[in-house]
């Protein structure tokens, strides 16, 4: 017999792929499912604003709090054999995370795409 509570959502990695060849690149971010704390605080946070901001939402605001829920959905990172960021491997900080995204938009967008795949943080 399966106990139904048994049936939760689980952290999962990440391989980044480089945007032109699919091939991993040796970045693996840890990603947080939805049901997780700290994701769903960035999502009553966002939601609260949201409300607060009523018909005054931006473009700008829009993209912020994207990168908010993105930020919130990764725990950890690794990087892998000899590749870095700006000459260095970075230890993983939300503001290193956000300079990432921030400058590598291809990589939040992977993010925000394997997040939408919610079977796959179930094993």
């Amino acid at each position: 017999m399966t106990e139904l509570t048994k049936i939760v959502a689980e952290p999962r990695p990440l391989q980044i792929k480089h945007p032109a060849t699919d091939e991993p690149i040796g970045l693996e971010l840890m990603l947080l499912p939805d049901s997780h704390e700290q994701v769903r605080a960035a999502s009553r946070k966002a939601t609260n604003e949201r409300m607060f901001n009523r018909g005054k939402v931006t473009a700008e605001k829009l993209e912020a709090g994207r990168t908010d829920m993105l930020a919130a959905s990764v725990s950890d990172w690794r990087w892998d054999g000899d590749l870095t960021f700006r000459g260095e491997k970075p230890a993983f900080t939300e503001q290193a995370l956000r300079q990432v995204f921030k400058e590598l938009p291809w990589v939040a967008e992977q993010v925000d795409f394997a997040l939408g795949d919610r079977a796959a943080f179930f094993r």
